[in-house]
């Protein structure tokens, strides 16, 4: 991570059919110039999901789990759980990322995936992280 930007996991992550709660992470840097910050997220079933972000740290029972982001959530792609992981690039030059993830914000991600054989909802969500996006 470069420095003077931070980064922060909070939140519960519940288990789910493929074992202890999803746990996000981050490879790359919050360097919005490097824009090469990939978000992964597992362990997870092998189903779709999607990241995704907003400005607030809340957490809401939602689903099999608890919902940790708030405020206006942006989404971003469908990805598919490989391995029982998922991973997602971020792209600060596409939608919905640019203009939104600029040097100086602030954005917390979250995963949310399916997990039909967990039973109830049908789906849970990962832990989440803060970002302190840099230049």
């Amino acid at each position: 991570v470069t420095s003077g930007c931070d980064t922060e996991v909070y939140c519960t992550a519940a288990s789910n059919s493929v074992g202890a709660g999803a746990s996000i992470s981050l490879a790359g840097s919050t360097s919005v110039a490097s824009n090469d910050l990939v978000l992964s997220a597992g362990p997870v079933p092998n189903q779709p999901a999607i990241f995704f972000y907003g400005p607030n740290q809340i957490e809401v029972p939602f689903g099999n789990g608890f919902r940790c982001v708030g405020g206006a959530v942006k989404r971003l792609p469908v990805v598919f759980g490989s391995g029982s992981t998922i991973t997602h690039p971020m792209d600060n030059t596409q939608s919905p990322s640019a203009g939104a993830v600029i040097a100086g914000s602030t954005w917390n991600f979250q995963a949310w995936y399916r997990d039909p054989n967990a039973g109830g909802q049908n789906f849970n969500l990962s832990d989440a992280v803060r970002v302190d996006f840099c230049r």
